[in-house]
Parts: structure tokens; sequence; C-alpha cells
């Protein structure tokens, strides 16, 4: 039995460990994203606050007269004064975000996909390869999760705790070396590996898990909320429909405002909550867009279970729930799968080939 999971860890460990190893490098270069963009586009975080700024209106006015081909997709509003507010606009299935100063309108920054942050996000998603890519990172996330656990029931310290953690450096045979440092590695970091397949994992299959859960639950399946287009000669701004979600939904702060993409869309506010894990928050407020009606709130504290824990995979992945010091750590522990990998594709290669080449070079 032991050979068959070896055999099993190995032969996954190969096929698909280097698509794992660049799926987790990748993750880690993200964890730290904003720090990133902050160091390439200082002036985005960098702004003299000042007593007013301009209406969300005012703002979506200035994209479009910059950017008359391009439709506005959203507005994420500034975390603190000195921060830029942020409009994401799309032309087709391209997208560029546009990095404006709230208080006299100055266009700071303008990044689209060619930046390499958005190019290592699509690769560590879909691998620059759209709806099938990102079922293959799902794919992925469940073999890490099974490899893990198949590698940690092959762990030597099962049977004597100490040999577990002991790395053998005084070895004369030095494949021994890169044999115990794969095992700790591995060990050390499978708790995190598991959680990270997992939430990777559900995040991709978000869909068909809610589907499930509220299934399991009896829950009914939410409707899709729309507008009733009618004629109205006084038509709303966007600082009308904050102010009607912040109504309907009074507790916590606006984080991201979504214009309707067509005549039927509703205006869609989302906002963060105390106790949302989130930094945008996931509650929302659907609102129509032509007489401001608040049609559907979602309070994600209130929100049935499923929704909750999904709302909680992308913070929990990516570790932006908590410090700098959580956040170092998921970067290093981003970086274990590639360890493993490299570690493992030369105790592969002892066992495969390493025995035939030293008889020849006897």
């Amino acid at each position: 039995m032991s050979s068959k999971k070896l055999k099993i860890h190995r032969y996954i460990g190969i096929v698909v460990g280097l698509f794992i190893a660049i799926i987790a490098f990748t993750g880690s270069v993200l964890v730290f994203a904003e720090e990133i963009n902050a160091f390439y586009y200082p002036q985005i975080h960098q702004i003299a606050p000042q007593s007013q700024s301009l209406s969300l209106q005012t703002i979506a006015d200035i994209i479009s007269q910059n950017y008359p081909e391009e439709k506005l997709h959203y507005i994420k509003i500034a975390f603190s004064p000195q921060d830029a507010y942020k409009a994401v606009i799309k032309a087709n299935e391209a997208r560029k975000s546009i990095y404006i100063n709230p208080y006299n309108g100055e266009l700071l920054a303008s990044i689209d996909n060619n930046h390499f942050l958005k190019i290592i996000q699509q690769i560590h998603t879909n691998f620059l390869a759209g709806d099938f890519g990102e079922l293959f990172v799902g794919i992925c996330g469940i073999l890490l999760v099974v490899r893990a656990i198949n590698g940690l029931t092959l762990w030597s310290g099962w049977k004597r705790l100490s040999a577990g953690f002991t790395i053998r450096f005084k070895a004369r045979n030095k494949h021994l070396v890169n044999y115990d440092f794969h095992q700790f590695i591995g060990v050390i970091s499978v708790i995190f590996l598991i959680f990270a397949g997992i939430t990777g994992t559900m995040m991709v299959f978000k869909k068909p898990i809610a589907t499930l859960g509220y299934t399991v639950s009896g829950i009914s399946q939410p409707e899709k909320v729309l507008s009733t287009p009618q004629n109205t000669h006084n038509k709303l701004t966007l600082d009308d429909f904050l102010k009607r979600a912040n109504l309907a939904l009074p507790d916590g702060r606006a984080t991201i405002i979504i214009p309707p993409s067509t005549d039927k869309s509703p205006v869609v506010v989302r906002k963060r909550l105390a106790g949302d894990l989130n930094k945008n928050g996931k509650s929302y407020i659907y609102l129509d867009q032509y007489s401001g009606e608040a049609l559907k709130v979602i309070n994600i504290l209130n929100a049935p279970w499923v929704d909750k824990i999904l709302a909680m995979l992308y913070p929990l992945h990516i570790g932006s729930y908590g410090n700098s010091i959580l956040r170092f750590i998921y970067l290093f522990m981003g970086l274990v799968p590639v360890i493993l990998f490299v570690t493992g594709l030369f105790i592969f290669w002892n066992k495969t080939y390493g025995a035939r080449f030293r008889k020849k070079s006897k």
C-alpha cells in the first residue's frame, strides 16, 4: 500500500507539480500586490487631503470625458484621504484601472492588462487561458490537497517522531539531505497547503458549490435583480444612489459603486460592515437605476451560511484579513510548493535514473 501511495505522490508531483508551483509562486507575489503597486505608482497613495472631495458623479464624468470609447465598470472609493479613487473601465473584454485624485480630478495613473501584476494575477487564476485555464487551476487545487494528504501519510515521523523532523546534514549520501529537507518542509506546511488548495478550489467552483449549498439547506436560488425601464426626466447621479444605499443599509462603509451596464441592470453599491473579513466588503445594495428604489439588500452578517463561507474564501486564501506578519507567512508558505517541486524532482531523478547513472560511472 505504501508503495502505491509513494508512486501516486511522485507522479502527481512530477505531472502537475510544476503547475502547482507556478500557481503558488504567483500567489506569493500577489499577497503584496498593493504594496508593489504603490511602489511603482507612489502618487496614488501620496495625495494631499483637502477639505472637500469631488462628487462621485463628477469623477465618473471626468473618466467618461477622457475615455469616451470605454464603459465605466465601477468606482472604488478610497480607503484613506491620502489615496486615489480607482475607476475600472472596459471595452469588450479588456479592462483598465484609472487612478484619479478625488480632490481635483487629476488622472494619476492608468494600468491595463499588460501590466506585470495583471499578468501574474491571470497566470495565478487561469494560466492566461480563460475559462479552461480557470478550470485547470481548480483541478490543480484538488490535486494539491490530494498530494498534501498523501505526502502526510508517507511521513517517516509516524514511525519515529524525531526522524520526521531531522535533516541529516552530515550524511555521506547528499540525496538523504534533500529527502529529509523535502519531508521537513512538507510536514510543517501541510495544513497550509491543504487550506490553500481547498479555498482556491472552492473559489474556482464557487457557483456549483453555492447551488449545492442552497439545495441542501432548502434555500431558494437567488433571483437576478433587474431595474424596471421607465421614462424619467430627473436622472439620478451616482451620489444619489450612494445616499439611498446608505438609507437602505446604514451600517458599514461604502467601498464600490457599480453603474448599470444595460437598460435593465441595477446600480450596485458594495459595503463593508464591521466583522467582514473582506476589505471591500461583501454586503450589497441593489438599486433601480431609474427610481433609485432599493430592490435588494444583502447584509453578509445576516446572510445564509453558504454565502458567509463563500464570502470568506478570498481573504482567507490571500491572508488579507491579518497584519503584515501573517501576510509574510502566506508569502513564505506560497513558496513551499516551489521548494517541494524542486526537491521532489531530485528525489524522483535519484530513484528513477540515479542508480542507472551510478552503475555506468563505475
